[in-house]
């Protein structure tokens, strides 16, 4: 593993802000958006895991901690992440 800069990890572990990560995230999903849809899931899911080891965190912390964080990221005023699931659940489901 290549650690460029060591509190990365830290920092991606312990970060409590949400509201910085609902637009990036609709992005992510944007740009995968034409792939098959299970390959979506797991093409996401590999990427993290890539990026995880990348920085030495462990992706199951961070699914635990984005788990967590659902509720303020699906607050009022927030679309973001709504539209992701929107999507997961009216786009990908159907498409299956």
């Amino acid at each position: 593993m290549i650690f460029s800069d060591p509190s990365l990890g830290d920092r991606a572990r312990n970060a409590s802000t949400v509201a910085c990560l609902r637009e990036p995230a609709f992005l992510v999903i944007d740009r995968v958006q034409r792939v098959d849809p299970a390959d979506q899931i797991r093409a996401v899911a590999l990427a993290l895991t890539a990026m995880c080891e990348g920085v030495g965190v462990d992706p199951h912390d961070l699914i635990h901690a984005s788990q967590r964080m659902m509720s303020v990221a699906t607050g009022p005023h927030t679309e973001h992440v709504q539209a992701i699931r929107d999507y997961a659940e009216n786009e990908l489901r159907r498409a299956d």
